[in-house]
């Protein structure tokens, strides 16, 4: 692949995901979270009981800023702390119902939005994104 190529797709995909981000924050359910609080809520919904030291792992983030960010999310009620009963060191994570409301009404507004933005491809041309997006992904975990 030319050096011209490469920077053209570095481009177009860092300017498509700050596209992306920009529309997807606008949804008024989220408006008053940060990308990585609204990522967090994506994450606890996928990982039910997850750890203060699973979320820095995940986001690569130092400790004390997992534990911040939380607190941010712990004081709207988004997320509850509770103990391990196995273990009285480990703290656990989920999100509270008004967390899941939340989470479950965005994800609503968010496939709306996408719905929008992808009505100009053809369902071929969708399915082409959707395998090559996949195939990044898959060979980026490897």
């Amino acid at each position: 692949m030319s050096k011209d190529i490469t920077f053209e797709l570095m481009e177009t995909m860092f300017g498509t995901v700050r596209l992306l981000k920009e529309k997807m924050s606008h949804s008024n359910n989220l408006s008053h979270l940060s990308i990585l609080q609204m990522q967090t809520l994506f994450f606890l919904n996928h990982h039910e009981k997850t750890t203060m030291s699973d979320i820095a792992d995940y986001f690569h983030i130092e400790l004390p800023s997992a534990t911040s960010l939380m607190n941010k999310l712990s004081d709207q009620k988004l997320v509850k702390r509770h103990e391990d009963p196995k273990d009285r060191r480990l703290v656990r994570i989920t999100l509270t119902d008004k967390g899941k409301d939340l989470l479950r009404q965005t994800m609503t507004d968010h496939r709306k939005i996408m719905e929008k933005m992808l009505s100009y491809l053809s369902e071929t041309e969708k399915g082409h994104l959707l395998s090559i997006l996949k195939t990044l992904r898959d060979r980026l975990q490897k």
